[in-house]
């Protein structure tokens, strides 16, 4: 069985952070972290959340089939933290906090997981090369920006009839561009300075679709590494999490 007691409101603030149309997640508990994990046709994120180890009474999976009444469960409880158990896979989910229980059914696959392994076995090699390939492509740029200005394209989802996206990263500049709309409609430009950078005196762009605005969400404040070549993924790596977001073809 897997049981794990947490701070309520960290474990509600690492729930809500897989985005708003994620329906369920699968948690591993190992150690002192717990993981979550998902991957779609445009974009791939895997989030860590640390825990004091004594919190962790047995290792496991959470497999978390309605994501947002457990949300809704942790935003209306009132105590201090929530205990979280599952005896396997496709058994009920208890959560209790406090004199409040809620008992969810779970499915035995989680369809927002059902593509991380065949991701991650391609992710593991990019990882395994620092971050300069990512299958036969070359990921030559790298650098890191604040994300505040990043994260806030995820606002002007209404600005945009055509909302396509560019973003460029050129080293020598230390620069990171995006624009958001085509030319002769609605634009929107963010120049961000990128430091700590690595690459050649080169531009190196890729575009991306209007997944693009939900993914930006997904980032927490401050700095984050950043990988990209030309014509490929973005990938984004911060403290806590890994975001891979696919480019369009």
């Amino acid at each position: 069985m897997t049981h794990v007691t947490l701070d309520r409101k960290k474990a509600l603030a690492f729930l809500s952070s897989f985005g708003e149309n994620v329906e369920d997640l699968l948690v591993m508990v190992a150690g002192a972290r717990l993981t979550g994990t998902i991957a779609y046709d445009t974009h791939y994120l895997r989030r860590h959340m640390l825990v004091p180890h004594d919190d962790v009474k047995s290792e496991g999976n959470l497999g978390i089939s309605d994501l947002k009444k457990v949300v809704q469960f942790c935003k209306k409880a009132k105590g201090a933290k929530v205990v979280f158990t599952q005896q396997d896979m496709g058994k009920q989910l208890t959560v209790k906090c406090d004199s409040m229980t809620l008992k969810v059914p779970t499915m035995s696959s989680i369809n927002s997981y059902s593509k991380v392994p065949f991701v991650e076995k391609i992710l593991k090699q990019t990882e395994k090369s620092m971050f300069t390939t990512y299958k036969d492509k070359q990921l030559e740029a790298h650098g890191t920006i604040d994300i505040t200005n990043l994260k806030s394209v995820s606002s002007f989802k209404n600005f945009f009839a055509y909302p396509n996206f560019m973003i460029s990263l050129h080293p020598e500049e230390n620069e990171f561009f995006l624009r958001a709309g085509k030319q002769g409609t609605m634009q929107l430009t963010i120049d961000i300075e990128l430091t700590d950078v690595e690459g050649p005196n080169q531009r190196f762009e890729s575009k991306f679709g209007k997944w693009l605005m939900d993914c930006t969400s997904l980032l927490d404040e401050g700095s984050a590494v950043l990988h990209m070549g030309e014509n490929t993924f973005l990938f984004i790596q911060q403290d806590n999490s890994f975001l891979v977001i696919k480019n369009e073809a």
